[in-house]
Protein backbone atom coordinates (compact mmCIF):
# COMPACT_ATOMS: atom_id res chain seq x y z
CA UNK A 1 0.00 0.00 0.00
CA UNK A 2 1.22 3.29 -0.80
CA UNK A 3 1.16 5.67 2.43
CA UNK A 4 0.79 9.25 1.75
CA UNK A 5 2.13 11.63 4.52
CA UNK A 6 1.28 15.17 3.41
CA UNK A 7 -0.38 17.45 0.57
CA UNK A 8 2.73 17.88 -0.72
CA UNK A 9 3.71 14.55 -1.84
CA UNK A 10 -0.14 14.14 -3.27
CA UNK A 11 0.77 17.15 -5.48
CA UNK A 12 4.34 15.97 -6.49
CA UNK A 13 2.99 12.61 -7.55
CA UNK A 14 0.51 11.02 -10.18
CA UNK A 15 0.75 7.47 -9.08
CA UNK A 16 -2.09 5.98 -8.34
CA UNK A 17 -2.61 5.31 -4.56
CA UNK A 18 -3.50 2.02 -3.88
CA UNK A 19 -5.84 1.10 -0.50
CA UNK A 20 -6.15 -1.35 2.04
CA UNK A 21 -9.21 -1.54 4.04
CA UNK A 22 -7.93 -4.16 6.23
CA UNK A 23 -4.98 -1.97 7.12
CA UNK A 24 -4.55 2.26 6.83
CA UNK A 25 -7.53 3.71 5.45
CA UNK A 26 -6.64 4.91 2.59
CA UNK A 27 -8.31 8.45 3.39
CA UNK A 28 -5.65 9.52 5.15
CA UNK A 29 -5.89 12.91 7.41
CA UNK A 30 -2.91 14.00 6.04
CA UNK A 31 -4.64 14.08 2.00
CA UNK A 32 -6.52 16.66 3.53
CA UNK A 33 -5.32 18.42 6.63
CA UNK A 34 -6.66 21.99 7.00
CA UNK A 35 -3.14 23.21 8.02
CA UNK A 36 -0.65 21.54 5.76
CA UNK A 37 1.79 24.30 4.19
CA UNK A 38 0.05 23.89 0.34
CA UNK A 39 -2.55 26.29 0.23
CA UNK A 40 -6.41 24.65 -1.02
CA UNK A 41 -5.11 25.93 -4.56
CA UNK A 42 -2.76 23.44 -4.03
CA UNK A 43 -5.10 20.50 -4.06
CA UNK A 44 -7.53 22.09 -6.33
CA UNK A 45 -5.07 22.16 -8.98
CA UNK A 46 -3.90 18.70 -7.84
CA UNK A 47 -7.35 17.36 -8.80
CA UNK A 48 -7.28 19.30 -11.60
CA UNK A 49 -3.92 17.71 -13.31
CA UNK A 50 -4.98 14.27 -11.55
CA UNK A 51 -8.15 14.17 -13.97
CA UNK A 52 -6.47 14.91 -16.97
CA UNK A 53 -3.69 12.51 -16.05
CA UNK A 54 -5.78 9.67 -15.08
CA UNK A 55 -8.57 10.08 -17.51
CA UNK A 56 -8.02 12.76 -19.93
CA UNK A 57 -10.50 15.27 -18.93
CA UNK A 58 -9.99 18.61 -18.70
CA UNK A 59 -11.83 20.41 -15.89
CA UNK A 60 -11.13 24.24 -16.25
CA UNK A 61 -10.38 26.09 -12.80
CA UNK A 62 -12.89 29.20 -12.46
CA UNK A 63 -11.52 32.69 -11.75
CA UNK A 64 -15.13 34.58 -11.82
CA UNK A 65 -15.70 35.58 -7.96
CA UNK A 66 -18.87 33.76 -7.47
CA UNK A 67 -21.08 30.88 -8.44
CA UNK A 68 -23.31 33.34 -10.10
CA UNK A 69 -20.77 35.27 -11.96
CA UNK A 70 -19.60 31.89 -13.31
CA UNK A 71 -23.48 31.35 -14.42
CA UNK A 72 -23.59 34.44 -15.75
CA UNK A 73 -20.50 33.45 -18.22
CA UNK A 74 -22.02 30.23 -19.24
CA UNK A 75 -25.50 32.53 -20.16
CA UNK A 76 -23.20 34.98 -22.33
CA UNK A 77 -21.74 31.96 -24.14
CA UNK A 78 -23.91 29.74 -24.94
CA UNK A 79 -27.49 32.11 -25.79
CA UNK A 80 -29.15 29.18 -27.04
CA UNK A 81 -29.90 27.35 -23.65
CA UNK A 82 -32.51 28.01 -21.61
CA UNK A 83 -31.32 25.56 -19.12
CA UNK A 84 -27.86 23.96 -17.60
CA UNK A 85 -26.47 22.56 -14.43
CA UNK A 86 -23.05 23.52 -13.22
CA UNK A 87 -20.94 21.05 -11.27
CA UNK A 88 -18.29 22.72 -8.85
CA UNK A 89 -15.90 19.96 -8.39
CA UNK A 90 -14.31 22.26 -5.96
CA UNK A 91 -16.76 21.82 -3.36
CA UNK A 92 -15.70 18.22 -3.06
CA UNK A 93 -12.28 19.39 -1.49
CA UNK A 94 -13.69 21.59 0.79
CA UNK A 95 -16.82 19.00 1.85
CA UNK A 96 -13.75 16.15 2.18
CA UNK A 97 -11.91 18.27 4.37
CA UNK A 98 -15.16 19.46 6.72
CA UNK A 99 -15.44 15.63 7.03
CA UNK A 100 -11.46 15.45 8.06
CA UNK A 101 -11.68 17.80 10.61
CA UNK A 102 -14.82 16.50 12.45
CA UNK A 103 -14.86 12.60 11.67
CA UNK A 104 -11.17 11.85 11.36
CA UNK A 105 -11.28 8.31 12.27
CA UNK A 106 -14.10 7.94 10.07
CA UNK A 107 -13.07 6.35 6.48
CA UNK A 108 -15.76 7.75 3.70
CA UNK A 109 -17.72 5.71 1.29
CA UNK A 110 -19.46 7.44 -0.71
CA UNK A 111 -22.69 6.47 -1.25
CA UNK A 112 -22.58 6.55 -5.26
CA UNK A 113 -26.89 6.68 -5.95
CA UNK A 114 -27.21 10.05 -4.41
CA UNK A 115 -25.15 11.08 -7.36
CA UNK A 116 -23.13 9.19 -10.17
CA UNK A 117 -22.09 11.30 -11.99
CA UNK A 118 -18.69 10.71 -13.70
CA UNK A 119 -16.65 12.87 -12.91
CA UNK A 120 -17.69 13.76 -9.10
CA UNK A 121 -16.50 9.66 -8.66
CA UNK A 122 -13.44 10.45 -10.74
CA UNK A 123 -13.22 13.53 -8.09
CA UNK A 124 -13.49 11.21 -4.94
CA UNK A 125 -11.50 8.94 -5.57
CA UNK A 126 -8.64 10.87 -6.25
CA UNK A 127 -9.09 12.71 -3.09
CA UNK A 128 -9.03 8.75 -1.18
CA UNK A 129 -12.88 8.94 -0.98
CA UNK A 130 -13.85 5.11 -0.99
CA UNK A 131 -17.59 3.89 -2.45
CA UNK A 132 -20.81 2.12 -1.01
CA UNK A 133 -22.54 0.53 -4.46
CA UNK A 134 -25.78 -0.64 -4.28
CA UNK A 135 -25.95 -2.82 -7.54
CA UNK A 136 -23.47 -4.72 -9.72
CA UNK A 137 -23.61 -1.47 -12.13
CA UNK A 138 -22.61 0.78 -9.52
CA UNK A 139 -19.73 -1.92 -8.56
CA UNK A 140 -19.01 -2.11 -12.42
CA UNK A 141 -18.88 1.96 -12.99
CA UNK A 142 -16.86 2.36 -9.79
CA UNK A 143 -14.09 -0.54 -10.75
CA UNK A 144 -13.83 1.24 -14.33
CA UNK A 145 -13.11 4.64 -12.42
CA UNK A 146 -9.55 2.73 -11.46
CA UNK A 147 -10.82 1.79 -7.64
CA UNK A 148 -9.76 -1.42 -5.94
CA UNK A 149 -12.65 -4.03 -5.14
CA UNK A 150 -11.31 -3.52 -1.35
CA UNK A 151 -12.65 -0.05 -1.69
CA UNK A 152 -16.41 -1.05 -2.06
CA UNK A 153 -19.03 -1.97 0.58
CA UNK A 154 -21.80 -3.45 -1.31
CA UNK A 155 -24.18 -2.49 1.00
CA UNK A 156 -27.93 -3.03 -0.46
CA UNK A 157 -28.64 -5.76 2.31
CA UNK A 158 -31.24 -7.41 -0.22
CA UNK A 159 -28.90 -8.56 -3.30
CA UNK A 160 -29.90 -10.35 -6.67
CA UNK A 161 -28.53 -13.71 -7.44
CA UNK A 162 -26.52 -11.96 -10.43
CA UNK A 163 -25.53 -9.26 -8.32
CA UNK A 164 -23.86 -11.14 -5.93
CA UNK A 165 -22.25 -13.79 -8.58
CA UNK A 166 -20.63 -10.32 -10.02
CA UNK A 167 -19.21 -9.09 -6.82
CA UNK A 168 -17.57 -12.83 -6.53
CA UNK A 169 -16.47 -12.48 -9.97
CA UNK A 170 -14.56 -9.27 -9.11
CA UNK A 171 -13.46 -9.64 -5.72
CA UNK A 172 -15.96 -7.28 -3.76
CA UNK A 173 -16.13 -8.96 -0.63
CA UNK A 174 -17.71 -6.47 2.10
CA UNK A 175 -21.33 -6.51 1.77
CA UNK A 176 -24.62 -6.06 4.09
CA UNK A 177 -27.56 -8.80 5.28
CA UNK A 178 -30.16 -8.79 7.72
CA UNK A 179 -31.27 -11.48 8.00
CA UNK A 180 -31.30 -15.33 7.13
CA UNK A 181 -32.49 -15.79 4.24
CA UNK A 182 -30.01 -12.58 3.06
CA UNK A 183 -27.32 -14.86 4.36
CA UNK A 184 -27.91 -18.30 3.54
CA UNK A 185 -28.01 -16.75 -0.18
CA UNK A 186 -24.29 -15.09 0.20
CA UNK A 187 -22.94 -17.58 1.59
CA UNK A 188 -24.37 -20.36 -0.87
CA UNK A 189 -23.30 -17.52 -3.82
CA UNK A 190 -20.40 -16.41 -2.26
CA UNK A 191 -18.66 -18.34 0.57
CA UNK A 192 -15.98 -16.01 1.04
CA UNK A 193 -17.68 -12.77 1.43
CA UNK A 194 -16.83 -10.20 4.51
CA UNK A 195 -20.09 -10.22 5.90
CA UNK A 196 -21.71 -6.78 7.97
CA UNK A 197 -24.60 -7.23 9.99
CA UNK A 198 -27.30 -4.18 9.57
CA UNK A 199 -29.51 -3.83 12.12
CA UNK A 200 -31.83 -1.91 12.78
CA UNK A 201 -31.84 2.00 13.56
CA UNK A 202 -33.48 4.71 15.74
CA UNK A 203 -34.84 6.43 12.49
CA UNK A 204 -37.50 9.12 13.98
CA UNK A 205 -35.72 11.63 13.23
CA UNK A 206 -35.03 11.29 9.50
CA UNK A 207 -36.68 12.96 6.66
CA UNK A 208 -36.64 9.78 4.98
CA UNK A 209 -36.71 6.50 7.39
CA UNK A 210 -35.31 2.82 6.52
CA UNK A 211 -36.54 0.88 9.34
CA UNK A 212 -39.48 -0.13 7.49
CA UNK A 213 -37.30 -1.96 5.00
CA UNK A 214 -33.95 -2.49 5.82
CA UNK A 215 -32.35 -3.48 9.55
CA UNK A 216 -32.36 -6.33 11.76
CA UNK A 217 -33.98 -5.64 15.11
CA UNK A 218 -32.25 -6.65 18.01
CA UNK A 219 -32.98 -10.36 19.12
CA UNK A 220 -33.51 -10.76 15.27
CA UNK A 221 -29.89 -9.37 14.91
CA UNK A 222 -28.70 -12.10 18.08
CA UNK A 223 -30.09 -14.58 16.25
CA UNK A 224 -28.08 -14.08 13.10
CA UNK A 225 -24.97 -13.75 15.02
CA UNK A 226 -25.42 -16.89 16.28
CA UNK A 227 -26.16 -18.52 13.15
CA UNK A 228 -22.82 -16.90 11.15
CA UNK A 229 -21.16 -18.87 14.03
CA UNK A 230 -23.08 -22.21 13.25
CA UNK A 231 -22.49 -21.18 9.52
CA UNK A 232 -18.99 -20.28 9.85
CA UNK A 233 -19.59 -17.35 7.96
CA UNK A 234 -16.97 -14.52 7.72
CA UNK A 235 -19.13 -11.75 10.03
CA UNK A 236 -16.88 -8.91 10.02
CA UNK A 237 -18.73 -5.85 11.26
CA UNK A 238 -21.86 -4.35 12.28
CA UNK A 239 -23.69 -1.45 10.10
CA UNK A 240 -26.65 0.74 10.42
CA UNK A 241 -28.02 3.85 8.58
CA UNK A 242 -30.40 6.43 10.66
CA UNK A 243 -32.14 7.28 7.75
CA UNK A 244 -31.73 10.02 4.79
CA UNK A 245 -31.76 13.47 5.82
CA UNK A 246 -31.31 13.05 9.43
CA UNK A 247 -32.08 15.89 11.51
CA UNK A 248 -30.45 14.73 15.44
CA UNK A 249 -27.19 13.38 16.36
CA UNK A 250 -29.82 11.42 18.84
CA UNK A 251 -30.52 8.97 16.25
CA UNK A 252 -26.70 8.00 15.68
CA UNK A 253 -26.11 7.84 19.71
CA UNK A 254 -28.78 5.79 20.24
CA UNK A 255 -28.01 3.24 17.25
CA UNK A 256 -24.08 3.14 18.51
CA UNK A 257 -24.80 2.03 21.88
CA UNK A 258 -27.38 -0.66 19.88
CA UNK A 259 -24.27 -1.75 17.43
CA UNK A 260 -21.88 -2.05 20.87
CA UNK A 261 -24.03 -4.19 21.93
CA UNK A 262 -24.10 -6.25 19.11
CA UNK A 263 -20.32 -6.38 19.00
CA UNK A 264 -20.42 -7.50 22.78
CA UNK A 265 -22.88 -10.30 21.57
CA UNK A 266 -20.64 -11.66 18.39
CA UNK A 267 -17.22 -12.13 21.44
CA UNK A 268 -19.73 -14.69 23.04
CA UNK A 269 -19.38 -16.74 20.27
CA UNK A 270 -15.56 -16.09 19.51
CA UNK A 271 -16.04 -13.92 16.92
CA UNK A 272 -13.99 -10.68 16.92
CA UNK A 273 -15.50 -7.70 14.96
CA UNK A 274 -13.29 -5.57 13.05
CA UNK A 275 -15.67 -3.03 11.21
CA UNK A 276 -18.09 -0.34 12.17
CA UNK A 277 -20.32 0.97 9.14
CA UNK A 278 -21.91 4.21 10.45
CA UNK A 279 -24.31 4.61 7.41
CA UNK A 280 -25.32 7.86 6.20
CA UNK A 281 -28.02 10.82 6.64
CA UNK A 282 -25.40 13.66 6.84
CA UNK A 283 -26.57 16.79 5.34
CA UNK A 284 -24.81 18.35 2.72
CA UNK A 285 -25.69 22.21 3.18
CA UNK A 286 -26.21 24.52 5.97
CA UNK A 287 -30.10 25.00 5.39
CA UNK A 288 -31.62 22.37 7.20
CA UNK A 289 -32.48 22.32 10.85
CA UNK A 290 -28.77 20.60 11.91
CA UNK A 291 -25.37 21.11 10.29
CA UNK A 292 -23.01 18.39 9.53
CA UNK A 293 -20.50 19.81 12.11
CA UNK A 294 -23.28 19.42 15.41
CA UNK A 295 -23.77 15.92 14.12
CA UNK A 296 -20.09 14.74 13.69
CA UNK A 297 -19.34 16.82 17.03
CA UNK A 298 -21.75 15.03 18.73
CA UNK A 299 -21.37 11.33 17.46
CA UNK A 300 -16.99 11.76 17.43
CA UNK A 301 -16.39 11.34 20.93
CA UNK A 302 -19.30 8.56 21.26
CA UNK A 303 -17.78 6.28 18.88
CA UNK A 304 -14.44 6.89 20.42
CA UNK A 305 -15.66 5.71 23.52
CA UNK A 306 -17.51 2.93 22.75
CA UNK A 307 -15.02 1.36 20.08
CA UNK A 308 -11.46 0.58 20.59
CA UNK A 309 -8.88 1.93 18.11
CA UNK A 310 -8.39 -1.11 16.60
CA UNK A 311 -12.16 -0.95 15.22
CA UNK A 312 -12.37 0.49 12.09
CA UNK A 313 -14.75 2.86 11.59
CA UNK A 314 -16.32 3.88 7.99
CA UNK A 315 -19.28 5.31 7.06
CA UNK A 316 -21.95 5.72 3.51
CA UNK A 317 -22.22 9.68 3.12
CA UNK A 318 -24.11 10.49 -0.04
CA UNK A 319 -25.57 13.81 -0.12
CA UNK A 320 -23.06 15.10 2.44
CA UNK A 321 -20.61 15.33 -0.68
CA UNK A 322 -22.89 16.00 -3.63
CA UNK A 323 -25.48 17.94 -2.42
CA UNK A 324 -23.59 21.54 -2.68
CA UNK A 325 -21.49 20.84 -5.81
CA UNK A 326 -24.70 21.67 -8.01
CA UNK A 327 -26.56 24.39 -9.10
CA UNK A 328 -29.80 24.68 -11.99
CA UNK A 329 -30.13 27.75 -14.24
CA UNK A 330 -33.56 28.01 -15.72
CA UNK A 331 -34.76 30.71 -17.88
CA UNK A 332 -38.22 31.75 -17.66
CA UNK A 333 -39.93 31.32 -21.28
CA UNK A 334 -43.50 32.11 -20.15
CA UNK A 335 -45.72 33.56 -17.92
CA UNK A 336 -49.17 34.30 -17.02
CA UNK A 337 -51.19 36.40 -14.30
CA UNK A 338 -53.99 33.98 -12.07
CA UNK A 339 -56.61 34.81 -10.09
CA UNK A 340 -57.51 31.86 -7.39
CA UNK A 341 -61.26 32.63 -5.92
CA UNK A 342 -62.41 31.59 -2.81
CA UNK A 343 -66.27 31.99 -1.63
CA UNK A 344 -67.02 32.14 2.30
CA UNK A 345 -69.01 29.54 3.51
CA UNK A 346 -70.52 31.75 5.62
CA UNK A 347 -70.65 34.80 4.11
CA UNK A 348 -70.81 34.12 1.00
CA UNK A 349 -67.75 36.96 0.11
CA UNK A 350 -65.52 36.14 -2.54
CA UNK A 351 -61.75 36.39 -1.78
CA UNK A 352 -59.35 37.01 -4.76
CA UNK A 353 -55.73 35.70 -4.39
CA UNK A 354 -53.57 37.20 -6.74
CA UNK A 355 -50.27 34.68 -8.46
CA UNK A 356 -47.75 35.16 -11.01
CA UNK A 357 -47.07 31.70 -12.66
CA UNK A 358 -44.30 31.16 -14.45
CA UNK A 359 -42.66 28.20 -16.67
CA UNK A 360 -39.66 26.92 -16.96
CA UNK A 361 -37.62 24.38 -18.78
CA UNK A 362 -37.21 21.88 -16.00
CA UNK A 363 -38.97 20.28 -13.09
CA UNK A 364 -40.14 17.22 -11.09
CA UNK A 365 -39.35 14.72 -14.24
CA UNK A 366 -35.72 16.29 -14.88
CA UNK A 367 -33.64 17.43 -12.10
CA UNK A 368 -36.62 18.01 -9.58
CA UNK A 369 -37.73 14.81 -8.82
CA UNK A 370 -36.29 15.29 -5.73
CA UNK A 371 -39.38 17.44 -4.45
CA UNK A 372 -41.02 14.15 -4.63
CA UNK A 373 -38.74 11.37 -3.83
CA UNK A 374 -36.46 13.21 -1.23
CA UNK A 375 -39.01 15.77 0.47
CA UNK A 376 -36.51 18.72 -1.06
CA UNK A 377 -37.58 22.44 -0.99
CA UNK A 378 -35.72 23.75 -3.53
CA UNK A 379 -34.57 27.53 -3.09
CA UNK A 380 -35.91 29.51 -6.06
CA UNK A 381 -33.79 32.84 -6.47
CA UNK A 382 -33.71 35.65 -9.41
CA UNK A 383 -30.01 35.15 -11.01
CA UNK A 384 -29.74 39.31 -10.90
CA UNK A 385 -29.98 39.90 -7.10
CA UNK A 386 -32.89 42.55 -7.19
CA UNK A 387 -33.00 45.83 -4.78
CA UNK A 388 -33.55 45.25 -1.01
CA UNK A 389 -36.45 47.17 -0.84
CA UNK A 390 -38.07 45.70 -4.61
CA UNK A 391 -41.72 44.62 -4.17
CA UNK A 392 -42.51 40.90 -3.89
CA UNK A 393 -45.74 39.00 -5.38
CA UNK A 394 -47.26 35.66 -4.68
CA UNK A 395 -45.30 33.36 -7.53
CA UNK A 396 -45.57 29.74 -8.52
CA UNK A 397 -42.97 27.89 -10.73
CA UNK A 398 -43.31 25.11 -12.76
CA UNK A 399 -41.40 22.86 -14.83
CA UNK A 400 -42.07 22.63 -18.80
CA UNK A 401 -44.43 19.29 -19.52
CA UNK A 402 -48.12 18.71 -19.15
CA UNK A 403 -48.26 17.02 -15.71
CA UNK A 404 -49.83 19.42 -13.63
CA UNK A 405 -47.90 17.99 -10.44
CA UNK A 406 -45.09 19.45 -12.03
CA UNK A 407 -44.48 22.54 -9.77
CA UNK A 408 -40.60 23.44 -8.31
CA UNK A 409 -41.76 26.25 -6.08
CA UNK A 410 -45.48 26.93 -5.34
CA UNK A 411 -46.84 30.11 -3.47
CA UNK A 412 -43.45 31.76 -2.69
CA UNK A 413 -42.89 35.72 -2.03
CA UNK A 414 -40.60 36.86 -5.20
CA UNK A 415 -39.58 40.00 -7.91
CA UNK A 416 -41.30 40.50 -10.65
CA UNK A 417 -39.54 38.87 -13.08
CA UNK A 418 -39.62 38.93 -17.40
CA UNK A 419 -39.54 36.51 -19.97
CA UNK A 420 -36.36 35.80 -20.49
CA UNK A 421 -34.58 36.38 -17.02
CA UNK A 422 -33.44 33.49 -15.20
CA UNK A 423 -33.64 32.03 -11.75
CA UNK A 424 -31.03 29.34 -10.32
CA UNK A 425 -31.36 26.88 -7.81
CA UNK A 426 -28.24 25.71 -5.54
CA UNK A 427 -27.73 22.88 -3.20
CA UNK A 428 -28.99 20.52 -6.23
CA UNK A 429 -26.53 17.64 -6.51
CA UNK A 430 -28.29 14.54 -4.31
CA UNK A 431 -30.74 12.29 -5.43
CA UNK A 432 -31.71 15.01 -8.44
CA UNK A 433 -29.66 14.15 -11.84
CA UNK A 434 -29.63 10.08 -10.44
CA UNK A 435 -33.39 9.65 -11.16
CA UNK A 436 -34.36 12.41 -13.97
CA UNK A 437 -35.92 11.25 -16.71
CA UNK A 438 -36.79 12.33 -20.59
CA UNK A 439 -40.58 12.85 -20.01
CA UNK A 440 -42.77 14.42 -22.62
CA UNK A 441 -39.97 14.45 -24.80
CA UNK A 442 -37.67 17.36 -22.36
CA UNK A 443 -33.84 16.25 -22.59
CA UNK A 444 -32.07 16.93 -19.48
CA UNK A 445 -29.94 19.97 -19.28
CA UNK A 446 -26.22 20.15 -20.35
CA UNK A 447 -23.88 19.85 -17.27
CA UNK A 448 -21.22 22.23 -16.92
CA UNK A 449 -17.73 21.54 -14.77
CA UNK A 450 -15.54 23.75 -13.41
CA UNK A 451 -13.52 23.55 -10.41
CA UNK A 452 -13.59 26.95 -8.04
CA UNK A 453 -11.74 28.08 -5.11
CA UNK A 454 -12.58 27.56 -1.53
CA UNK A 455 -10.93 30.04 1.75
CA UNK A 456 -9.38 27.03 3.64
CA UNK A 457 -11.67 26.16 6.49
CA UNK A 458 -11.01 28.24 9.35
Amino acid sequence: MTTVKSITELNNTTKKLTRNRRSKPSYDSENVKENSSPTMKNLEKFLQEELMHRYNVAIPFIEEACLNDWTKKIIGENKAESVFTTVDLGRLIYQARLWKRYLPRVQPYYAVKSNPDINILRSLFILGVNFDCASKGEIQQILEIGAEPSQIIYANPAKGFDHIIYAREKDVRLMTFDNIFELQKILQNFPNAELVLRISSNDTMSLLPFGYKFGARKDDAFALIAACSELKANLVGISFHVGSGCYSPVAFIDTLHRAREMFSEAEKYGINLSLLDIGGGFPGDDEGPITFSEIASAIAPVIDSLFPSHIQVIAEPGRFFCTSTTTVALQIYAKRDYVLRRVDSESNEITEIKETQYYCPDGVYGNFNNIIYDHAKPICRPLNEPPLDVMLFNSTFFGPTCDSIDVIAKNISFPDMNLGDWVYFANMGAYTIAAGSCFNGFERPPIYYGVLLYKALS
